[in-house]
């Protein structure tokens, strides 16, 4: 009776409400495939609404095999960079090889990253080698190449030199006086002079990133005063002084402490590098992340690896990563990530995205920019979006950058049009990181997000996610100007037929965000459309199902939610809000499995009016 009643009211408002113009269809990318060389077969990748791009790869019969050992490569070398680099540098200058690495424990102590540079139509068979590295920084770049495929191939991060992270329980935690003890779970890592980098609550009988309802953390490199003093008073414990900034750590918590964070990275895809391929591999640890793709890279795809902590060693490490394990920015985009396995990462799963600048000062045809991750380079274009974040018609050409420091920029532009203001945001026209398939994944026990989704024409299908510390799901726009910058706005994405299983595990928000940050508020306008949310699976929710902003041309059909007995029972458990700058809002054909008394749990929330009825119209 009560649906009825809402049915009805929202039908007669909707007789003298309107609501915005529906978006178009978005023009998508289908590419074809002609002139396809001898050497190469190639991938179809089918995505959204009807894209389609290919992925070429080497083609095994037609290349020459060499071994990695015929140039030094071998388990009893204490550093084996040089001896794979020489390897990688006869690649360069042969295309169509197949270089072979022998099974085995290879050591790489370098400063130096490996650098497979202007490689064509070569295979790296791995046979299941495992390259170990104990140094920060990139480990392995491949630039302007085309049709390189890597497989087979392990990666691991020497945790008997420097551990990456431990897992520590607070004892004897005083905010008077601003100390606290660290109980060491593995006594051997316990060392007075370890680095103290980050620190995040984790699960007491898992060990995973995020307690249920909690994620107490603090970023302690940020701030060179936040530990005062560290001293070892027994070997498995070190007391801590700080600047207050644990007071509310509380005896008997546990904590992930990260002794490395932003500090590498295995894979570095750059310079217009294209037609990667990524089978196969495992990533086991790293002091940053697994890949960064970025500087127009494209058509790339990383399928069927494992990126967590390896199995052999689960009692003695707490995590894989300790950043991102997939960190997609200023590419030229058409992108597979399929058939992986991904955990216990110190941060987000994947991150797609392209870079923003906040323009923070104007000086003549000067642009003082506020830009972490943003490619500027001189003769590119820029677009802007004024201080309510809509798009204008307004561009202008780069003449020059200079860094004024590592996130300021100072940019000089051929002229710039008399509108653009200081609030205002530039992004640069050559960079798209759209067109991409994100299927059969699994991505767990994290801490962050699962996705960062900030990017068009995307197919998330056939995912599970289990245990993500934050949203499983986050489509955004978010600039926080002396952090980040990211996202550039998303048309066309379809989140359909994945599964979600206690997601928002530590209560940040909702299982699903879509929304605006800019600078502390929203967009004042819609930035997100055709987004379709379709026949998933939720079960075991904390929290709000999904909070939607600035999303115009959204559906959210055929999904099933059951919120279970896992988590307390409260008010906004499993709900939906749509918020501010929504319209053209589809809601139909959902099942709660305990939608409660009246099924009140079927009527979702809006902040408009007109979107409030659209939707319970439709009941």
């Amino acid at each position: 009776m009560l649906l009825k009643l809402v049915s009805f009211i929202a039908s007669i408002l909707l007789l003298f409400t309107s609501s915005a113009i529906a978006p178009q269809k978005p023009d998508v990318l289908v590419e074809i495939l002609d002139n396809l060389s001898e050497n190469r077969t190639a991938d179809e990748i089918n995505g959204a609404a009807g894209t389609k791009f290919y992925i070429q790869r080497p083609k095994n019969e037609m290349l020459t095999e060499v071994k990695a050992s015929a140039f030094g490569l071998s388990e009893s070398n204490e550093d084996n960079f040089s001896a794979f680099q020489s390897a990688l540098n006869y690649c360069s200058e042969h295309p169509q090889t197949k270089l072979v690495i022998d099974k085995g424990t290879y050591y790489f102590k370098s400063l130096n990253g490996l650098d497979a540079n202007n490689c064509t139509d070569l295979l790296i068979e791995g046979n299941d080698a495992t390259f170990v590295f104990s140094s920060t920084g990139y480990k392995f770049f491949i630039r302007n190449s085309d049709c390189v495929e890597i497989r087979n191939l392990n990666f691991d991060w020497n945790w008997t030199e420097s551990p990456l992270a431990s897992v520590v329980t607070v004892q004897n935690s005083n905010a008077d006086t601003h100390t606290l003890d660290l109980v060491f779970k593995d006594a051997e890592y316990c060392k007075e002079n370890c680095r103290l980098m980050a620190i995040t609550q984790c699960d007491t009988e898992t060990y995973t990133f995020g307690a249920k309802y909690s994620s107490k953390e603090v970023y302690l490199y940020q701030d060179g005063t936040n530990i005062k003093s560290v001293r070892k008073i027994s070997d498995n414990t070190l007391r801590v002084t700080h600047n207050s900034c644990m007071d509310n750590f509380h005896d008997g918590e546990t904590y992930i402490l990260r002794h490395y964070v932003y500090d590498g990275t295995i894979f570095n895809l750059r310079d217009y590098s294209k037609n990667l391929t990524f089978d196969n591999v495992s990533i086991y640890g790293s002091a940053g992340m697994a890949y960064i793709c970025e500087g127009n890279c494209s058509h790339f795809q990383i399928i069927n690896n494992f990126i967590g902590v390896n199995p052999q060693n689960k009692d003695k490490r707490c995590v894989s990563l300790t950043a991102d394990a997939i960190h997609i920015v200023n590419t030229d985009g058409c992108f597979n990530i399929s058939g992986c396995d991904i955990s216990g990462m110190g941060d987000d799963a994947i991150n797609v995205h392209d870079g923003l600048g906040y323009i923070s000062a104007i000086n003549g045809n000067t642009l003082t920019l506020v830009a972490s991750a943003m490619r500027l380079s001189k003769g590119d274009t820029l677009a802007f979006k004024n201080d309510k974040f809509e798009n204008t018609d307004l561009t202008a050409k780069i003449v020059s950058v200079k860094d004024l420091d590592w996130i300021t920029k100072e940019v000089v532009i051929e002229a710039l049009p008399e509108s653009v203001k200081e609030g205002w945001t530039a992004y640069n026209t050559e960079c798209g990181s759209d067109n991409y398939v994100i299927t059969n994944n699994y991505f767990h026990e994290n801490r962050a997000r699962g996705l960062l989704l900030q990017s068009s024409n995307g197919l998330c299908e056939n995912n599970r996610f289990y245990k993500t510390m934050a949203q499983a799901i986050k489509v955004v726009m978010d600039i926080e100007p002396t952090l980040w910058q990211e996202g550039t706005g998303v048309d066309n994405l379809i989140i359909q037929n994945n599964t979600f299983e206690k997601c928002n595990y530590s209560d940040w928000g909702s299982v699903i965000e879509i929304g605006t940050n800019i600078a502390g508020r929203s967009a004042e306008t819609a930035v997100f459309t055709n987004i379709e949310i379709s026949s998933n699976k939720f079960t075991d929710i904390p929290s709000m199902l999904m909070r939607a902003d600035n999303a115009n041309g959204f559906v959210f059909r055929n999904n099933t939610i059951d919120t279970g007995e896992f988590f307390e029972k409260n008010s906004i458990q499993g709900r939906v809000q749509f918020g501010k700058f929504c319209s053209n809002v589809t809601y139909a054909d959902n099942i709660f499995a305990d939608s409660g008394f009246l099924k009140f749990k079927e009527i979702v929330k809006a902040t408009d009016i007109c979107v409030w009825a659209q939707i319970n119209s439709q009941f």
